[in-house]
């Protein structure tokens, strides 16, 4: 028969004066940290493809793919080793300073590429390959979060991380809004030219230096240690060990995850080629817009996180009804703007009878998704995977889910960029579409098995005892 045991999980600096109050300094400091990762990474978007068009204005955005995919390829293999490696060493702090290094070795390289003579895709996409290894560290931070709050305030702590992750992930293609005024001719400065596409290097050198900074100075880790309800009473009684979370509810999360990262990694791949032909706008214009967009979205973003951490919506916000929601959202952007035949004007020059779709249709729901949906999602599919995971150590099983995404990362770019190339973007939507259809299906269709840990011991402890009665 399978037992239970009440685990609350103790915050302490100091493992002779336990307490039960969440640790919120180093939270709100993680948040910062994941903000300042997310805006990294982010911030080279808008301005990548562009970039490589005008160093070698002959390559084909299938190749273009490799180097988005890159990124996440290394950031894949590495978010797993990071979670492990902060489990066996207890501590998030060293694995932290490591990874901002290794960022901004990548940054350096990215910087460099105005030197090279030649080989200009495979000296960004290794500038991309060692970025993303040391972006693996990411997901330290959502483990610390899960396990250095309590349950009940669980999703505050979750939101501040995310809330830092997403946000950083809109304002940093704002951010390229800064370096319009340079333009393609830049400035030259010691020999190095800064423009609209190099200034975003610079930029991402001086927030490695800042979350350095952070994470040795001001981080002070609080160690967690589960303390059984059981053995309270009776110090001599072993601890009963937990019995494995739900694998169903673990995939339904993980596979939630590979998902919104598959489109919004598409999006950010093939956005600003979209635009530049679906509504006929020139390389300049296509990154400014898309910056816009992505200010805005990053705005509302940011009033809603801050919502949830300051006010009691959060109480409110039901995480499986909620993650729902926040899938079929995206779902009903891809689906208004597919280009049906039906549709009177087509794309000058025309292509393939390609038909265009509405201008507003299309940045409403890029609002929509990127402002709204992802927000909600990021925040209830993320709390209700650690509360899936239960009261135990999760740097692992936050490496996993760090790396569906990085899976989704590191598969849309190579995939959508190559349909998208010699199909257009008719299969790449189509593609998106169904992927929205399997995920949410499974939430609906699985929803009993998407409940805390706490309640799934409990209903196995109860099967176990009426299968002993029988």
């Amino acid at each position: 028969m399978v037992t239970g045991t009440t685990c609350n999980f103790i915050i302490e600096e100091d493992r002779e004066k336990p307490t039960q109050e969440t640790a919120w300094k180093p939270i709100y400091i993680g948040g910062i940290c994941s903000f300042i990762q997310t805006v990294q990474f982010a911030i080279f978007f808008p301005s990548m493809w562009p970039y490589i068009l005008t160093l070698q204005p002959d390559l084909k955005q299938s190749s273009f793919g490799i180097v988005v995919a890159a990124y996440s390829f290394t950031q894949c293999i590495f978010s797993p080793f990071f979670g492990y490696w902060s489990n066996n060493i207890s501590q998030v702090r060293l694995p932290m300073i490591i990874g901002f290094i290794i960022m901004a070795f990548g940054n350096l390289v990215y910087l460099s590429l105005q030197f090279w003579n030649d080989h200009y895709l495979y000296v960004m996409m290794f500038s991309r390959l060692i970025a993303g290894a040391g972006s693996g560290n990411m997901s330290l931070l959502r483990a610390y979060a899960s396990t250095a709050s309590t349950s009940k305030d669980r999703s505050k702590a979750i939101a501040c991380v995310s809330g830092g992750i997403d946000i950083g992930s809109m304002v940093g293609p704002a951010l390229q809004l800064l370096f319009t005024p340079l333009g393609a001719e830049g400035i030259t400065t010691l020999g190095l030219k800064i423009d609209i596409y190099t200034a975003p290097a610079l930029l991402c050198l001086v927030i490695n230096t800042i979350g350095l900074l952070i994470v040795q100075l001001a981080f002070v880790e609080k160690q967690i240690i589960l303390d059984s309800a059981d053995s309270s009473a009776e110090e001599d009684v072993p601890k009963k060990k937990l019995i494995n979370p739900c694998m169903i509810a673990i995939s339904v999360c993980i596979m939630t995850r590979f998902t919104q990262q598959f489109i919004n990694t598409t999006v950010e791949s093939i956005d600003v080629a979209f635009t530049m032909m679906m509504f006929s706008f020139e390389k300049e214009k296509a990154v400014a817009i898309n910056a816009t967009m992505h200010t805005i979205s990053g705005a509302i973003a940011s009033v809603l996180y801050l919502s949830f951490i300051f006010t009691g919506i959060r109480k409110y916000l039901k995480e499986c009804l909620y993650s729902v929601i926040s899938l079929v959202i995206p779902l009903v952007w891809m689906l208004s703007t597919y280009p049906y035949n039906f549709y009177k004007d087509n794309v000058k020059p025309m292509i393939n009878d390609l038909t265009t779709v509405s201008i507003w249709a299309y940045y409403a729901g890029f609002i929509m998704v990127f402002g709204v949906s992802f927000s909600i999602i990021n925040i209830t599919n993320t709390t209700l995977y650690s509360k899936v995971v239960g009261p135990r150590p999760q740097g692992t099983y936050q490496g996993f889910y760090q790396m569906a995404g990085s899976f989704g990362r590191m598969i849309a770019p190579l995939l959508m960029s190559a349909t998208y190339t010699f199909f257009g973007p008719r299969i790449p939507w189509f593609i998106l579409i169904g992927n929205f259809v399997v995920i949410i299906a499974a939430w609906i269709v699985l929803r009993k098995k998407m409940v805390p840990f706490e309640e799934y011991e409990a209903n196995r402890v109860r099967c176990s005892v009426a299968d002993t009665n029988v």
